[in-house]
């Protein structure tokens, strides 16, 4: 009809697959399918076409607008626990755009709004689109999407969509039908332990997990599983969640057939059973279990699932290791492992390990049964083999190592030793043990010294060389000598494997550090005897060595040296004569021709060239002519002039220091005149190494004046 308006007719349903499987379902029969296979549902479209088209007729005049709606849903069917896409188009055919444009949509009851595109609001299952306005032959697309549970009880999902809009006097709706179907991958695992075979007497077990990988809730799901061993067997118990397992005899047997309902497994859960067996023997046991349901199961591959449990002899071992609380650096150390089996089997190939602590160094071993090998590196890694241990047996293996002398005291040594054999252990909680040893350090020094002179000239040097050792078994760390030079004596340097210093007076002390186990050091030490030490003397010297690391044996810590002193002084002695003229003076009573005499001065000089102070000295000087002809006019106050037959003057000292001098002025009158001749000797209680120069004898001239 020229310029009337168009109006679409409703479409019919669609016939085809989908037309069946509806009528099937409402039967009441499985609706479960294993494919996709059923076509688009039909669209139901309406419009108010005849009150349009009287419209129409009134006016050919009027422009008007026309929307129109079109819906698709994918996919079709659509599984529980999917989602299901709608497309909803809205078109307008009219001849003017139309404003406030609404699209509504009521989504099936159950299903759950998810997200649309363009964005639109959902309240209490109805979706509402708000669009603006459409211009004549625009077509809005809106998509919308819904999640389907995976427990969706309903046949089919019917969904309506309505769109209204100004310019367009009557709604147009449309609604689509999709069909929902179900599918449930059920997957079975098994998980069988121990995973080492378990102890004759034990209990093994198998955990069957039946896990529905959905999309949909699996119902009626049904697991059988059966066990068969070449020996006897018992099912200890069965436990089930969900469901329950037909009863199962306790007794001992080769084949065992477990039928356990699970019924309902909702998507994405799992359903659990745990079979516990024991033998009271050797054997294997083999559990196969299958599941089934009467949801439709797309992937039947992993419907099945084995597993196994062995059972072997049990020998339960245990070990016991013993060593020191304490050791001392540098001596050995001794463990003692013991081996026991406490059965009820044979343990077969019993084998003990054992590692020895950082700073230990393998040193032997000693089974008494089979045999032991030491690794590398250090044998620091011990293998016994023990071989087959009855039950009830002991078995003990001895081990010893050399304690590193440098270890710090304080240091823990940890040793493990672990046993472990082919037969089943059914306790491994004594297999294994540890020992804690304390490492303390024992380091036995000695000192010696020697002197050199011996006897020493006072005022001399006098070496000391002290030895110090360590006898061990420990290094000894920080150790230090300190000697106690004797009285009269003074330090003068050291020399060797250490660095002295004098710390207080008459005390030398020197550092030596760590001195390892079965070494010595040396150190000289040079000390200057005092010149005025008297001869005969004992010089007494004594060192004493210390450690920071403890001494077992301090008996040998201290060592003396003793030091005779022998004095020796060169004296040297010279006389020098020097005459005085004296003028001839008359005497009182008037007698010119009376001769007073000519002065001379004599001089003699005593000299210490040493090395030691000289004590108790003694010049004799021997006057030359008679008293008659040569008398003293004086004399020092130490010098006494015996005037008898000897005409002799005698001078002493107490002592002369090395270096030292003694002047004696002797003053004399001579009355002759010619060649005199003096000698003056000097001696000391100090023993004098050169006599040649004891003696001094002097000639000299003595003339009167003439007037």
């Amino acid at each position: 009809m020229a310029g009337g308006l168009a109006v679409a007719a409703p479409a019919a349903a669609a016939a085809g697959p989908s037309g069946p499987a509806v009528a099937k379902s409402q039967a009441g029969v499985d609706r479960s399918v294993p494919v996709r296979s059923l076509p688009h549902a039909a669209n139901t479209i309406s419009k108010g076409a005849g009150f349009r088209a009287v419209g129409r007729a009134l006016s050919n005049q009027a422009l008007v607008a026309n929307l129109t709606i079109t819906k698709v849903g994918e996919p079709n069917p659509v599984l529980a626990g999917e989602e299901v896409t709608y497309t909803v188009t809205v078109t307008n055919t009219g001849d003017t755009l139309a404003g406030a444009v609404v699209v509504t949509d009521v989504l099936p009851t159950g299903v759950t709004y998810l997200a649309s595109s363009p964005q639109c609001t959902e309240a209490s299952g109805t979706v509402t689109c708000n669009l603006g306005q459409v211009n004549p032959g625009q077509s809005v697309p809106i998509v919308i999407q819904a999640g389907v549970p995976a427990n969706f009880a309903g046949l089919t999902l019917t969904n309506t969509a309505t769109v209204t809009g100004r310019g367009d006097e009557t709604p147009s709706s449309v609604t689509t039908t999709t069909v929902v179907q179900t599918a449930a991958d059920l997957s079975l695992t098994k998980v069988c332990k121990p995973d080492e075979p378990a102890p004759a007497g034990g209990e093994g077990y198998c955990d069957i997990y039946v896990d529905n990988l959905g999309p949909s809730d699996a119902t009626g799901v049904v697991l059988r599983d059966v066990l068969t061993s070449a020996a006897p067997f018992a099912v200890s118990r069965v436990r089930v969640s969900p469901g329950t397992c037909t009863p199962t005899s306790t007794e001992s047997t080769r084949d065992v057939t477990l039928d356990c309902t699970l019924g309902t497994i909702a998507a994405g859960t799992r359903g659990v059973v745990r079979v516990v067996v024991t033998a009271a023997d050797v054997t294997q046991i083999n559990d196969v279990a299958t599941v089934r349901a009467t949801t439709a199961d797309p992937d039947k591959s992993n419907n099945k699932a084995t597993g196994r449990v062995d059972f072997v002899g049990s020998a339960d071992l245990s070990l016991d290791k013993t060593g020191p609380e304490t050791v001392d650096a540098g001596t050995e150390l001794t463990y003692v492992i013991t081996v026991t089996n406490n059965g009820p089997s044979t343990a077969r190939d019993v084998t003990v390990r054992d590692t020895m602590p950082v700073g230990v160094t393998f040193d032997s071993v000693t089974a008494s049964v089979g045999s032991c090998t030491n690794g590398q590196p250090d044998g620091g890694k011990l293998e016994c083999g023990l071989g087959n241990l009855a039950s009830g047996a002991s078995a003990t293996i001895t081990v010893v190592g050399d304690v590193a002398a440098d270890l710090v005291p304080g240091t823990i040594l940890f040793n493990e030793a672990i046993v472990s054999g082919a037969t089943a252990d059914p306790d491994n909680d004594d297999v294994r043990e540890s020992v804690r040893t304390v490492v303390a350090a024992s380091a036995d020094l000695s000192v010696t010294k020697e002197d050199s002179p011996d006897p020493v000239t006072a005022g001399g040097q006098l070496k000391y060389t002290i030895t110090a050792a360590n006898d061990g078994p420990s290094d000894a760390q920080e150790v230090v000598l300190t000697d106690t030079l004797p009285d009269g004596t003074t330090f003068v340097d050291s020399s060797g494997d250490a660095v002295c210093t004098a710390a207080e007076p008459g005390e030398v002390v020197c550092a030596l550090g760590t001195l390892p186990q079965g070494q010595d050091r040396e150190v000289v030490l040079t000390v200057t005897v005092g010149g005025d030490v008297p001869d005969g003397t004992i010089l007494t010297n004594s060192v004493t060595v210390s450690s920071a690391t403890p001494d077992p044996n301090g008996d040998n810590d201290t060592a003396t040296a003793t030091t005779t002193v022998e004095a020796s002084a060169d004296l040297a002695i010279e006389a020098v004569a020097t005459q005085v003229w004296q003028e001839q003076n008359a005497l009182a009573s008037g007698d010119k021709n009376k001769d007073k005499g000519t002065v001379v001065l004599l001089t003699v000089t005593v000299r210490n060239l040493g090395p030691s102070e000289a004590q108790n000295i003694t010049v004799l000087d021997t006057l030359p002519l008679r008293p008659d002809k040569v008398t003293v006019e004086s004399l020092p106050s130490a010098c006494t002039y015996d005037s008898g037959q000897d005409h002799v003057v005698t001078c002493t000292a107490d002592s002369l220091a090395a270096g030292g001098t003694l002047e004696f002025p002797l003053k004399l009158k001579v009355r002759a005149e010619g060649e005199l001749t003096n000698t003056a000797t000097v001696s000391s209680t100090t023993p004098d190494p050169n006599l040649d120069n004891n003696t001094s004898t002097i000639q000299f001239f003595v003339w009167k004046k003439k007037d």
